[in-house]
């Protein structure tokens, strides 16, 4: 087995690119897919006269999850068990914090607003999914960034709850008194 370390950044890029393909489903869902002709009105008859389109949305779909997560998966794993140090974590910091991720889900989000508006059909079910799925490069990012920044520790009085004794009362199981008797 090779014991090469992944590259930090190579791993994010891989991430934010699996990001990116599943987002691109907010631009093929505007597309003129053509529907094929079916025999009935079923559920099935009706996917099966659909099955580009299906397949259009499916497929980057699928694969750009299952690139993105795992390669977050492997870069969480890295990470955890310190395998990088801060230098080769650095590059990582300054693609993650940079602006263009959320520029780039912004206008993921104009297509199926644009469908939606032009369409006349402001109720659509499907819009909110696809708004969401515009987020997900930014999600991502944003998901790194906070795996690399450093845990503040808590000043509060009630971080450490182990110095405080157990309550006690001596009223245990008397009904309760209002507070004005």
């Amino acid at each position: 087995m090779d014991d090469r370390k992944p590259n930090p950044k190579q791993l994010v890029l891989w991430a934010i690119a699996g990001a990116f393909l599943a987002a691109s489903i907010c631009f093929v869902a505007i597309l003129p897919i053509q529907k094929l002709p079916a025999h009935g009105s079923a559920v099935w008859d009706v996917a099966w006269s659909n099955r580009l389109q299906l397949a259009a949305l499916t497929i980057p779909l699928a694969l750009g999850l299952a690139v993105s997560l795992l390669a977050v998966r492997r870069f969480k794993r890295g990470f955890h068990d310190n395998i990088w140090t801060e230098a080769d974590l650095e590059p990582v910091k300054v693609l993650v914090t940079n602006r263009i991720w959320l520029w780039a889900s912004l206008a993921l989000i104009v297509p199926p607003l644009v469908s939606i508006i032009l369409n006349k059909n402001l109720a659509h079910p499907g819009a909110g999914g696809f708004i969401c799925l515009a987020l997900l490069p930014t999600q991502t990012a944003q998901h790194i960034q906070q795996l690399l920044t450093p845990k503040e520790k808590s000043t509060s009085v009630f971080a450490n709850w182990q110095n405080y004794k157990p309550i006690n009362s001596g009223h245990w199981g008397q009904p309760p008194v209002h507070p004005s008797e």
